[in-house]
């Protein structure tokens, strides 16, 4: 397996787990913050979700299908009833006042990206993780930016597993969720 594929199938067993965890989620539950200051789980997967859309396309160079955001050329902003750009994560406040969607718009909007990472994994092959990106913060590789996306993916997985598990007693992953992926064998 090479190191692409492994990275790649680290990120799709995560969005299996996360996808379960958001199954049935109503936007009520979605919108519940356990204090008033504390994010709550549709904050949390936009974020997630956002962080993967724009990670991606800088990695990716910027280029043909990822000259923007599936934010912008998709029109998510709009769907959520936000601007383009949103607030500065800096800004706590201004994160935390964010309107959440219907859940079913959180959820397509977390699959879109999903579908666009993945189309991202065929294209790469290892030779390319070394490389250096440019413009972002700082001088990040492709495999840097890559790491990154996976453990915040799975950072913020674990959250909002914790959300619904406190506002619901009784739930929880079904044992083995996402360990063996689609197409492959145990």
């Amino acid at each position: 397996m090479s190191t692409v594929q492994f990275i790649s199938d680290c990120l799709a067993q995560t969005h299996i787990r996360l996808m379960a965890t958001c199954e049935g989620l109503t936007t009520e539950q979605m919108a519940w913050r356990p204090a008033p200051t504390s994010n709550n789980i549709g904050f949390i997967l936009w974020h997630m979700t956002r962080n993967e859309d724009a990670r991606i396309s800088r990695t990716a160079g910027r280029q043909g299908d990822y000259e923007q955001d599936l934010w912008v050329s998709g029109g998510w902003f709009e769907r959520f009833g936000q601007q383009e750009t949103a607030p500065d994560p800096g800004d706590r406040l201004g994160l935390r006042s964010l309107a959440i969607p219907a859940a079913e718009v959180l959820i397509s909007y977390a699959e879109a990206v999903t579908s666009r990472t993945v189309r991202f994994f065929e294209l790469l092959d290892d030779s390319r993780l070394a490389e250096f990106m440019g413009g972002g913060e700082r001088d990040e590789t492709v495999s840097d930016s890559l790491r990154h996306v996976i453990v915040h993916k799975n950072n913020h997985h674990g959250q909002i597993d914790y959300l619904r598990g406190v506002q619901e007693e009784d739930w929880d992953l079904t044992p083995g969720t996402g360990r063996i992926l689609p197409g492959r064998s145990a």
